[in-house]
């Protein structure tokens, strides 16, 4: 019974994570569409508990407990107004804001408190009746001319509820919870209120859908396909729309237009439960991942440390065999591209020094095709230069991207703290100030300015612009920028866990699928087979690998035999093969359980093929689930252990 009720409970996981897929075209519609600098700003209020931030990462399609969610529970979680960007659409926001009507938020300085005048509309949102404070704020909003929609939360809740009596009907529930919404809202004084009744977590019942058309018909029209491209795909309907936006606009832009239709053809493969056909735009779709290209420019004056800082984003020591060549002279006199020694799709190219006798600034830009590069990282050790400027404004001419690093700052800080009155913040705030000062006065206006020891990248400002990089790339290159990044600090290790487990429910669907075919024994050999690629591949993502926990040992002096002590799962620091990974899952308990019930179902004619289909799925969703969860722990362990 246990391993029934464990089996259903992934499942509906599975669902909820099918139903809940991100679309991969962060800012794709902005170009084509005349979209640059529209923003869409949606506001979200209520009572406290009404189930705001629950709402709020729905409409995301982000679960509860992913990084980046609106914190959600049983207090008054949101205590001031909280931004939520999009994860794949920066411009769209959810604005969480507080509960109206609180000790912290009383009702009549809530409106100018959230300074409410920015946004486009407001979903006021109620898990039982609606109040006076709702309703004091409609009427607010209406004199700002401005649209509200009631939104009846939890209704998933009382319909689990109402099943328990004995003439339970589902349909009449929903009318009687909708007339009371309806009469309150216009006992209170609102006339014609609308109002949705909705499940947060399952978008694809009850009024969802209709608040979607809805709020699609009274928006703008220029905002309106900003709300459908961020709209999670919970139903055919919006599959089938967004592909035909995607279809149309494919045409006119790069591939990422590509991915993100993919995706919706996978989205629509599984809520038909066409199996075969999702599988086979899985696999298109994991190909063009595969392929995905990462073109990384590093530039600068000759002896900035541009190689060195090649390497680092490599994870290389400056004497690999791999390496860029480092050293006092200018020893870079070619473009060169280092492709990253895991990742070959991802590829950093050493430019020469610009200025320099070989490669004077004037001829710089012409010598080079950086036309091919997505981004501009121009290097540093002292005060940028004239020639650097030059560059900038030739990269910004072509619409490109650029980051200025002012490197070596760990010699600066070494040298800082022979002084007696040495301060680290007030020594880097002086050093990126001037940089900052002395690029503004050369015609930059806002320079992006990083300070970076390339020999600790966990310390300083690494993360800040790895963090701006992920911002700034299209969504189908984040992905390939993030696994390429060494683990260099804990959240870093917390992002490639998230991506990885967002890929989770396409392999449980690909075995699934494989789980189809009759064949005694085929299904664990299948899967098996396919977990070996995806472990290994985790394995890589958080380096936990023999070479790059050797490579770790060696940079931070830490015995590679204290970086081993640590790890626990059974399949880091090892070649995974078959047998053990079916040795390990064999040690998972109910996950064994499952195993053995799909292959007796299996030979039950018709209903056992299809019933053992989907506990496949279950069983390949839980394995690499439990495994990921063990190998990012191990990571965050190594991490502690090495640089702590």
């Amino acid at each position: 019974m246990a391993v029934q009720t464990d089996c259903k409970s992934v499942t509906k996981e599975i669902k909820a994570l099918q139903l809940h897929d991100k679309p991969s075209a962060v800012g794709i519609v902005k170009k084509p569409l005349g979209m640059d600098g529209i923003t869409l700003n949606i506001a979200i209020t209520g009572k406290t508990g009404s189930g705001k931030s629950t709402f709020v990462n729905a409409f995301r399609g982000v679960s509860d407990d992913d990084e980046g969610a609106a914190p959600t529970g049983v207090t008054e979680c949101t205590m001031e107004v909280k931004e939520y960007f999009h994860p794949n659409y920066p411009n769209v926001k959810f604005w969480d804001l507080p509960g109206v009507g609180t000790p912290n938020f009383p009702s009549d300085t809530y409106l100018e408190r959230v300074g409410f005048e920015k946004f486009d509309f407001f979903i006021i949102i109620s898990a039982v009746r609606f109040k006076e404070n709702d309703v004091k704020l409609a009427q607010e909003i209406q004199k700002m001319e401005k649209k509200f929609y009631f939104v009846r939360s939890k209704i998933d809740d009382d319909i689990n509820a109402e099943r328990k009596k004995r003439n339970f009907s589902e349909e009449e529930t929903l009318t009687k919870i909708r007339d009371d919404c309806f009469q309150g809202v216009r006992g209170l004084g609102i006339e014609s209120p609308q109002v949705f009744l909705v499940s947060s977590f399952d978008l694809s019942m009850y009024d969802f859908s209709l608040l979607q058309e809805t709020l699609e018909r009274e928006l703008p029209e220029l905002k309106r396909d900003a709300l459908l491209f961020a709209t999670p795909s919970f139903n055919l309907e919006i599959i089938s729309k967004k592909k035909e936006a995607f279809k149309a606009l494919s045409t006119s832009t790069d591939d990422q237009f590509g991915f993100a239709l993919v995706k919706e053809e996978i989205n629509e493969a599984l809520l038909k439960n066409d199996r075969p056909a999702a599988a086979a735009k899985i696999t298109e779709l994991m190909m063009k991942e595969k392929n995905i290209r990462l073109n990384i420019a590093i530039t600068g004056e000759s002896g900035a440390g541009k190689s060195t800082f090649v390497n680092a984003l490599r994870d290389l020591p400056d004497d690999d065999e791999r390496a860029a060549p480092t050293g006092v002279t200018e020893t870079t006199s070619e473009v060169t591209p280092y492709p990253h020694p895991k990742y070959p799709n991802v590829t950093l190219w050493d430019l020469p020094g610009i200025g320099t006798t070989r490669f004077p600034a004037k001829k710089y830009l012409k010598l080079f095709g950086f036309e091919k590069f997505d981004f501009f990282i121009i290097i540093s050790d002292t005060r940028f230069t004239e020639n650097d400027v030059k560059l900038a404004q030739e990269i910004q001419r072509m619409k490109k991207k650029f980051y200025f690093v002012r490197s070596k700052i760990d010699n600066n800080m070494r040298a800082e703290r022979r002084k007696r009155d040495f301060n680290e913040g007030k020594a880097l705030t002086k050093i990126r100030d001037d940089c900052v000062k002395g690029l503004q006065t050369q015609g930059i206006e806002s320079p992006q300015v990083f300070l970076v020891s390339s020999f600790e990248l966990h310390l300083y400002n690494f993360s800040l612009l790895h963090e701006t990089l992920d911002r700034d790339l299209p969504a189908h290159k984040r992905d390939a920028l993030l696994r390429a990044m060494p683990n260099f600090n804990p959240e870093i290790i917390r992002k490639k866990k998230q991506a990885l487990k967002s890929k989770v429910k396409y392999w449980a669907t690909l075995s699934a699928a494989g789980a189809a075919v009759p064949v005694p024994g085929l299904s664990i050999a299948v899967d098996a087979v396919l977990l070996v690629g995806v472990v290994t591949d985790y394995v890589f993502a958080f380096g936990l690998d023999v070479p790059s926990l050797m490579r770790l040992s060696d940079r931070t002096g830490v015995p590679y035999a204290d970086l081993c002590a640590v790890i626990i799962s059974p399949l880091a620091a090892v070649e995974i093969t078959k047998k053990l990974l079916l040795t390990v899952i064999a040690q998972l308990g109910a996950v064994a359980a499952l195993i053995a019930a799909e292959e007796v179902l299996r030979w039950i004619p018709f209903i056992g093929i299809l019933v053992s289909a989907g506990l496949s799925g279950t069983t390949t969703y839980k394995i690499l689930k439990l495994i990921l969860d063990k190998l990012a722990d191990d990571a965050q362990r190594v991490f502690e252990r090495a640089l702590g």
